[in-house]
């Protein structure tokens, strides 16, 4: 039997403004601020008219104006965007399939924590839309209420994306500091506070400061990736659904997203998400797939192979334009570095 979830739209509570949507934008120093998530609370300052805020339409859009807002935890509970939130709840990898039974084709694959809206409950199973994926997933996988709050709130990061050519990160926030690194156009790294025209931010193993005026800042949470898009898109795809875990942890022998891996753990886990099912070794990996030449003719997706004599001891997934995302080691975790940081032996495409 199907039933069907319904909830409020908008909420107006303990002095806070509930407000949905599928994009929020506020103004702070100078900067605009957007968010994937679509729910927010925010402070209302002295004074504060609610008749600012436009409430959402039939179609789910909304608006806000609130001058100097901060985004805030309250027990209104913050859902992101979802009127009703679920999140994947498993070690690894969630499938969501056609239709409610194990039977059923699979067109996409959840992280083992991610969002969705949960549009209606069929037996045992949730008909869910997560990012472009809609489908069925069994519901002992999926928390909702509450727990998909809680869920969702160990899970969210407030991340800045490089919006040119290349970034400098700074040990201080002046462009008279010295130099931690360079970031490449599209590189992610989390937003620890915010000051005047400057960000400070962490990725897996480096802290420093850039500028304010070159990343797009915005609250994320990971969601389903589409099969038939992994497909379509080849190694692109692969990236993406890779760069979600950079800055997780590295765990020798680890096979496990959410808790740690190795290097060769990382690329079995991340390719067998698009039905490429790989050894957990670098070296066996190594033999397998398609052999590309060089770095110079290697594509978005391929793997890149370091070692001695022929064997492999390390592996990563090539990026593009000369980057390389991997397990690194415990010490720096899932990262980002230049392909060419190691000589590589060889290079494979699955894909």
């Amino acid at each position: 039997m199907r039933k069907k979830i319904v909830s409020a739209a908008a909420v107006f509570a303990c002095g806070l403004v509930l407000v949905t949507g599928s994009v929020v934008a506020y103004k702070s120093q100078e900067t605009e601020m957007y968010s994937t998530a679509g729910v927010f609370n925010y402070t209302a300052p002295a004074g504060y008219d609610k008749s600012e805020v436009t409430a959402p339409d039939t179609k789910g859009n909304s608006e806000v104006s609130v001058a100097d807002a901060n985004v805030v935890s309250t027990a209104a509970r913050n859902t992101y965007g979802y009127t009703n939130l679920g999140m994947s709840n498993v070690s690894d990898t969630l499938n969501v399939r056609a239709e409610a039974t194990t039977d059923s084709d699979i067109v996409g694959v959840m992280p083992g924590t991610a969002a969705c809206e949960i549009l209606e409950q069929d037996g045992d199973w949730y008909h869910i839309k997560s990012g472009d994926v809609e489908g069925y997933c069994l519901g002992e996988y999926i928390l909702t209420g509450d727990a998909a709050c809680d869920k969702a709130d160990e899970t969210v990061a407030n991340k800045a994306t490089v919006n040119c050519d290349a970034l400098i990160m700074r040990d201080a926030p002046s462009t008279e500091a010295g130099v931690v690194e360079t970031m490449k156009q599209g590189e992610k790294v989390t937003v620890v506070e915010e000051l005047d025209g400057w960000f400070k931010v962490a990725d897996s193993d480096k802290e420093g400061y850039c500028s304010a005026e070159y990343v797009t800042v915005g609250v994320e949470i990971p969601t389903a990736v589409d099969k038939e898009q992994a497909s379509s898109n080849g190694g692109s795809s692969v990236v993406s659904n890779a760069l979600q875990y950079v800055g997780g942890r590295y765990v020798w022998g680890g096979e496990s997203l959410k808790s740690g891996v190795d290097c060769s753990g990382f690329t079995m886990k991340i390719y067998e998400q698009y039905g490429v099912y790989l050894p957990h070794s670098a070296d066996a990996q190594k033999n397998m797939g398609t052999k590309v030449a060089s770095l110079a003719e290697a594509q978005p997706g391929d793997l890149v192979f370091y070692g001695s004599g022929g064997y492999a001891n390390h592996v990563g997934i090539y990026m593009g334009d000369g980057q390389l995302v991997h397990a690194s080691s415990a010490k720096t975790g899932i990262k980002i570095s230049n392909a060419s940081y190691r000589t590589p032996i060889a290079i494979r495409r699955y894909l």
